[in-house]
Formats: structure tokens, C-alpha cells, sequence
């Protein structure tokens, strides 16, 4: 081998380091980013978790595949406790099994709610009030299928999901997309309510974990030095975070 052949492998090395380190830096500035966006929330209490579960008629009856059969909801504090929890009183008898799937308590089976009921109920506790779901646009689909069902007026929800930023916490890339993997929750029990603790859980795992910055370049701290000045509410802080 040659000087110049081996002066060539020391660039193409050099060069294969520094993008790996590039890499490296971003991968941690993003993982930065939803740490301070958890950060962000929780810095309030003026929020919601809130998740539901359905289940489902076998037959496709409606344009979205199948009529809804069951359905059950629950809301959490900041503090993980139960606000609201509630399900839909059914059309026709339920198997046994299919209610255990819920994870409901028997009082709440027993006091199941025609929709009109739940549907008040459930506004009382969202409106004005910022939720986090896993992924707020599928549960409010669910919402405006019943709602369409049982001819009442949209029930609107205003909130973020979690599931993107903790997919670009965890940081695992599909290269096939090059878009972060989505990550599932580790969900301790059946139901809407055990859905909820999940996302409180990893809402405040984000939160407590700790900004990385040991490769980011000095005076160019990017996510990792920014000043972090806590808003008035969950509302405020979300439209200066996003720039709004």
C-alpha cells in the first residue's frame, strides 16, 4: 500500500467518524427535544390524560369497517387520578368476556350511560381543558363515529399525542421510511384507564430523564442550552414551544 493509499483510508475514516458523530448529536438534540417538551407540560396541571377502548361488531355495518359494540373511556389527572370513566350502555347483551376486555370496575359496567348521557358528561370534563392521548386523532375519530351514530353535536378534542415525541425519544429509525419507529406503550393492564397510566408513565419518564450534551459542539447547544421560562398554562406553553 502506498502513502497516498493510506492517507486516503485515514481521510475516508476521518470522514466516516465525523458523520458519525453528526449522527450522534442529533440523535441526542432530538431526543432533547421531547424531553423539553414533556418538560413543558407537566410544568402545569391544567391538562388531561385521556385514552379509550372500543370494541368492535364483526360484520362491516358502517363506511369505517364495523359498528361499534362497546365502548369505554376514562380521564386522568397530572396526579394519575381517575377523573372520569365511564361506558357506553350497549344496544344488546354483551358477553361477559367482551366486558373484561375493558378492564371496568362493576360499578361503572352498571352505571353504563346511553350516549346522549356519556357525550355531556365527557364535554364537562374536555371543554377548555388540553389532552394528551396516545394518538389524539384516532380517538377522535372514534368520538365523531359515535357522535354520527347516535346524532350528537361533535365533541371536539384539543390536546397533543404522545406517541411522536416518544417514538423520537426512544429513537429507533425504520430505515426502510427513515422516520422514527412508533412505539408502543407498556401498558400494565386492560383498559382505558391502564392505557392512561401508560402515557402518564412515559410522560414523566421523558420528563425526569436527563438532557444529553457531552456531544454537542460548545457555544451551539442547540435544544440542550436553551433557557426554559415556564408559561402561565398547558395552552400558553404549547404556542410558545411550537412558535405560535
Amino acid at each position: 500500500m502506498t502513502n497516498a493509499d493510506k492517507t486516503d483510508e485515514v481521510v475516508e475514516v476521518n470522514q466516516a467518524n465525523k458523520s458519525e458523530s453528526k449522527s450522534e448529536i442529533k440523535s441526542d438534540l432530538e431526543r432533547n427535544k421531547s424531553i423539553m417538551w414533556s418538560r413543558y407540560l407537566i410544568d402545569s396541571t391544567d391538562w388531561l390524560i385521556y385514552s379509550s377502548k372500543i370494541t368492535r361488531m364483526a360484520c362491516p355495518t358502517t363506511a369505517s369497517g364495523s359498528a361499534i359494540k362497546l365502548f369505554s373511556c376514562s380521564l386522568l389527572s397530572p396526579e394519575g387520578r381517575v377523573v372520569f370513566e365511564s361506558m357506553l350502555k350497549p344496544q344488546e347483551e354483551i358477553p361477559a368476556n367482551l366486558i373484561a376486555e375493558h378492564g371496568l370496575e362493576y360499578s361503572v359496567v352498571f352505571n353504563a350511560q346511553p350516549f346522549s348521557t356519556l357525550h355531556q358528561q365527557l364535554s364537562r370534563y374536555i371543554t377548555n381543558r388540553q389532552l394528551i392521548a396516545y394518538d389524539l386523532l384516532a380517538e377522535q375519530h372514534v368520538l365523531d363515529e359515535l357522535c354520527t351514530f347516535y346524532a350528537q353535536p361533535d365533541l371536539i378534542l384539543e390536546g397533543h399525542s404522545i406517541e411522536p415525541e416518544y417514538s423520537r425519544y426512544i429513537g429507533d429509525i425504520d430505515e426502510s421510511t427513515n422516520r422514527y419507529k412508533r412505539q408502543p406503550l407498556k401498558v400494565k393492564g386492560v383498559g382505558a384507564t391502564y392505557r392512561c397510566r401508560a402515557i402518564l408513565d412515559a410522560l414523566y419518564g421523558m420528563a425526569s430523564s436527563s438532557q444529553k450534551t457531552m456531544n454537542a459542539a460548545p457555544g451551539n447547544l442547540s435544544w440542550t442550552g436553551e433557557f426554559y421560562r415556564p408559561k402561565a398554562n398547558a395552552r400558553d406553553k404549547f404556542k410558545g414551544f411550537l412558535g405560535l
